[in-house]
């Protein structure tokens, strides 16, 4: 299949930048020219992404159809445009070293999954539910990218600890830009997934009449809000620590799959 080819040269050109970022910080090298042959893997690499979640059929005539493959894959697609906008604007940093092979793992992986039946697709029909849909993919998007983040702050954290300072600590950005990053992407996740769970809802009572609160992805989703909530309050008040608000953005990002994938993927297996 051509997705499947796609997929695999899209992981092949985010391992081959990763590696470039890696030679490029290792030399100590910044320059444009270094930047731009990284902007153009990580480019190319998106364009193979995009190709293939089209061939997959993710747009369809009646709205989209996500599947766990399909999700998957506009998820990466989504972190990797977020990744290249914040290279663009804060040059060629470290990041890469990390997020850019854990975005070429699903795409390496993706050729593999078995394909899902018709019966367990969703499939939007009309347009309060295919806002809906978008919104939760790049609310999910979002909080990937602060997961990472969150990742990332932990283990420098544990290094200047330790007193540990090697190659990799040296190539990140601080501590202090890694929390602004985080939070950035936190302010963003916590608007799109509180208007996604209001869609959501919405759409329930539109088309059902009802709304199904106590829907397991619903109390998920609303709990994955509340925590990032009680986060962006305690960074407003200073009445935070980075490894605590570390682990309660992978908290809200675990709570936020299993609302999306868990219970379904446990259900298909029982």
């Amino acid at each position: 299949m051509i997705s499947n080819i796609m997929f695999i040269s899209a992981g092949i050109l985010s391992l081959l930048a990763a590696w470039l970022i890696f030679v490029c910080v290792r030399a100590g090298n910044t320059k444009f020219v270094t930047q731009r042959n990284i902007s153009l893997l990580v480019s190319a690499s998106i364009l193979c992404t995009l190709i293939g979640v089209l061939e997959l059929g993710f747009i369809a005539p009646t709205g989209l159809v996500l599947t766990l493959t399909t999700v998957a894959a506009v998820t990466t697609l989504l972190v990797q445009n977020i990744y290249l906008l914040g290279m663009w604007q804060h040059g060629v940093r470290g990041l890469g070293l990390l997020l850019l092979p854990f975005t070429a793992i699903p795409l390496l992986l993706l050729p593999f999954l078995p394909r899902e039946t018709s019966t367990q697709w969703v499939e939007a029909y009309s347009f309060l539910e295919t806002g809906h849909l978008l919104l939760s993919v790049v609310a999910y998007a979002l909080l990937t990218m602060a997961a990472l983040y969150a990742v990332m702050q932990l283990l420098l954290d544990r290094a200047l600890t330790q007193k540990k300072i090697g190659f990799f600590v040296q190539a990140m950005p601080s501590l202090m830009d890694i929390s602004n990053y985080l939070f950035v992407h936190v302010r963003w996740a916590i608007w799109l997934l509180g208007l996604s769970i209001l869609t959501g809802l919405a759409w329930q009572w539109v088309e059902m009449h009802h709304f199904a609160l106590f829907n397991h992805k619903v109390l998920l989703a609303i709990f994955a809000w509340v925590t990032l909530m009680t986060l962006y309050y305690l960074r407003q008040k200073s009445a935070w620590h980075h490894n605590r608000g570390s682990k309660m953005v992978l908290f809200a990002y675990v709570t936020l799959m299993l609302a999306y994938f868990g219970v379904k993927i446990i259900k298909d297996v029982i």
